[in-house]
This record gives structure tokens, C-alpha cells and sequence, in this order.
């Protein structure tokens, strides 16, 4: 059988993923598709609206077959870790013969002839790089544009999220020396960026938007009818939404715990950050406020965003490092999958090449000592995310042992 293989967030699962799903089965002729997704905190360095379980439900619910987490340790990093751990996690499966991305073109060419400048990056690459980070520009701007001056290619297929991710998947193929294929679809509809409800595909931004603006019925327009129905329960029944405000006194009193020589230790923390990261303390006190404090034209939002998500859950540089350098991943977790394609499953624990997990409780029976701590940090960021729920009577600890995979 052919598989495909996606990663995703599904912050939360809207009409234009259910489209995506269906365009690569249909250019594939794929009988299934894995989709290794975010657990409760996401790329852009914040808490998903709605938790893993429920994203994993609706993912089920409208063409994926199987869903596995991303740990968390490398779904709220960079694009580059972000996409080598998730192109890993599917590579070590054993069961996935296409990797399948999103992307602005939808064009795979032009893409594979970036990733191949990026990875083999010259003399002159790296001093024009280090020109542009050195006139402010952060490090993707400077990267499109360097690659715009020493080839033909258009700066505006390296500006894009869903491009920035698509080279680092391809780049990750070729590092890994993966046997699976790539293969894009083109995006359809509004931009990443885009707060346009009124598309045929509106972005998950806009979406999430709408929902924080009290008009969640209005954001269900955009989303399947049931997997709108699941997320109007969860808002409901204060389940969600769960944003940085629910949880900016967690990381101010670990901030307020914290050296500067601490904070220099932490994921993506560079260049003396850590001081204005201090110094946010004395005048900022909403989440709101201490991002625009700390921000600079060198270092994105988002960035910003994912520093602070680093800081709560205590990663490391050394920690992160060590994790991409290991031979194999630690595990493969499985959140859920459907019960018609139950033999995915089977497939999964005979060919994974790392042990995979499904019962959480079983952990120490299956897992070494890296795969326990990759799960410990795993658990404090669900417990951390779990005090986000708007109904304090869902905050219970454990959820990562308490709750059982989706199965539909």
C-alpha cells in the first residue's frame, strides 16, 4: 500500500488541510496517509487553541489514517529543526513512501534548486549572509535575499512560511538520506498571514482570530461541520481557546527564577538577548507587552514568541543539539488512528526503526533514558498547557497518561 507523509499543526484542522489531504492522495494515488503533527504548543512558539486530542480527532475524521506527535523539544524550534525532526520521525516509521508538503507555487523545482544552494553553501553565500545580518535583517530575510543575489531564483518563494518549511523538509531528505519522495501541492486560498474569512480556504490565523474575537460561530464557516462541532464543545465546555495570556504568570515567575547566564543557556537565545529578556520584568507584565520590549529588526516575533516557550519549558541549546545528533529518534508516539485502517498500526510496530509508543503507562518498559527524558519534557509541557484551560476543573496533571489515544 502507499502511504504518504505530512506534517502539520492543524491549529486548528480547517477546510484548506481537508483540501491538501485530498490533492496529494489524489496526485499520489496514496491509500494512506501519517501525519506527524504539533502536540499542545506549536512552531510559532505559542499553546495551540485547541489541545492535541482534539486536533487528532478531527485530522481522523477527514482523510489522515494515523497521527504522531511531534515532540515538543522540536515542534515549537526553528523551521530547520522543526522539519528535520519531523521528516525523521516519518523516515523511522518504515512506512511512509512520499513526504508531502504545502507550498506557495506548488512548483517542486525551483524549491529543490534552493534547498541544494542552501545546503551547499559557498564562500561567497556565507559573506554576503553575514553582510545582511549584519545591516539588522533577520536571518530569513537575509538568507532570501543572498540566494536571490547569487542565483535565479525568486526571494519570494524563500519569504513564505509554508516555502521557508517546504526547503527545510527537502533539505532535510537529502541530509538523512531518507527513502521517501518529496512532493508539493500548491496552496489555495488565503495567505499564512491573511485575517480574509471570506476565502473558499481562509488561514488558520484568520480563523483563530475570529474565535479570540467572540465570534467563534462565524470561524466555523471555514472549518468541516463536525470538526466545527468539536471545537465549539471544547469552547464550550472551557476546553479552549489557550493563549500565552492564560499562562504569562507561569513564565514570569520562572523568569523572575532565573540568572542572565541562565537564560544565555537557553534554545535560540543569542547575542545577549537574555538581558533585555530580564529587563522586559520591570516595566511588562502582559504577554502583549513584553514581546515588542524584547523584539528587535534582528529577531523576529515569532522568534521572540518561541524564546519565551523555551524558557518555560527549560530547553536547552545543549539539550536540543544532542537530540538532533543522535543515529535515531527515541520514539514514535502515536496519538490516534482510525479503526478501518487498523493495520497501519501493525505496519508501524513491525517496520518502525525506534520503539513505538501508544500506551504511555508502558514508557519505562520500551524506552532508554533519552526517550524517557524526551517524555518527561513532553508531560510538563501538557501539564503547563493543561493550566491554560478556561475551566479550571479540566486542569488535572497527567493528561499524557490519563488520556488514551483517538481512536475513530
Amino acid at each position: 500500500m502507499k502511504t504518504i507523509g505530512i506534517v502539520a499543526e492543524y491549529n486548528p484542522f480547517h477546510k484548506g488541510h481537508e483540501y491538501m489531504i485530498r490533492e496529494a492522495k489524489r496526485k499520489t494515488n496514496a491509500d494512506r496517509v501519517v501525519v506527524v503533527m504539533s502536540g499542545n504548543f506549536v512552531q510559532r512558539g505559542e499553546p495551540a487553541m485547541f489541545d492535541k486530542w482534539l486536533r487528532t480527532q478531527t485530522a481522523l475524521e477527514h482523510g489522515v489514517d494515523m497521527v504522531l506527535e511531534l515532540p515538543v523539544l522540536f515542534a515549537c524550534a526553528n523551521a530547520e529543526t522543526f522539519a528535520s525532526a519531523a521528516v525523521r520521525i516519518l523516515e523511522e516509521t518504515g512506512i511512509v513512501d512520499v513526504l508531502c508538503f504545502g507550498s506557495e507555487s506548488g512548483e517542486l523545482e525551483p524549491l529543490a534548486e534552493a534547498s541544494k544552494l542552501m545546503g551547499d553553501e559557498t564562500e561567497e553565500f556565507r559573506r554576503l549572509l553575514k553582510e545582511y545580518l549584519d545591516q539588522g535583517m533577520s536571518y530569513p530575510a537575509a538568507r532570501a535575499k543572498t540566494l536571490e543575489l547569487i542565483s535565479n531564483i525568486n526571494s519570494e518563494i524563500l519569504s513564505q512560511p509554508n516555502d521557508i518549511l517546504a526547503l527545510e523538509y527537502l533539505r532535510a531528505l537529502d541530509r538523512y538520506r531518507c527513502r521517501m519522495e518529496a512532493m508539493t501541492v500548491k496552496r489555495e486560498g488565503a495567505g499564512y498571514h491573511s485575517d480574509d474569512l471570506d476565502m473558499t480556504y481562509a488561514s488558520a490565523s484568520a480563523i483563530r482570530g475570529c474565535i479570540l474575537e467572540g465570534n467563534p460561530q462565524l470561524a466555523m464557516h471555514q472549518i468541516p461541520t463536525d470538526a466545527g462541532e468539536v471545537y465549539l464543545r471544547a469552547l464550550t465546555f472551557g476546553e479552549a481557546p489557550v493563549t500565552w495570556d492564560n499562562l504569562v504568570h507561569a513564565l514570569h515567575y520562572k523568569l523572575r527564577n532565573m540568572t542572565a547566564p541562565e537564560i544565555a543557556e537557553i534554545f535560540e537565545v543569542t547575542e545577549g538577548l537574555e538581558n533585555r529578556i530580564l529587563h522586559s520584568l520591570d516595566t511588562c507584565y502582559s504577554f502583549a507587552d513584553m514581546i515588542p520590549f524584547i523584539k528587535s529588526k534582528r529577531y523576529t516575533w515569532t522568534k521572540i514568541q518561541r524564546i519565551m516557550l523555551h524558557i518555560l519549558l527549560d530547553i536547552k541549546t545543549s539539550e536540543v543539539d544532542y537530540f538532533m545528533k543522535k543515529s535515531h529518534m527515541p520514539y514514535v508516539r502515536v496519538l490516534g488512528f482510525r479503526k478501518d485502517s487498523a493495520d497501519i498500526l501493525g505496519d508501524l510496530t513491525i517496520n518502525a526503526k525506534c520503539p513505538v509508543l501508544t500506551n504511555l503507562k508502558k514508557a519505562s518498559e520500551v524506552l532508554q533514558d533519552d526517550g524517557l527524558h524526551l517524555l518527561a519534557v513532553e508531560k510538563l509541557a501538557t501539564d503547563l498547557y493543561v493550566l491554560g484551560y478556561p475551566d479550571d476543573g479540566k486542569r488535572a496533571p497527567n493528561q499524557d497518561f490519563t488520556k488514551p489515544m483517538v481512536i475513530i
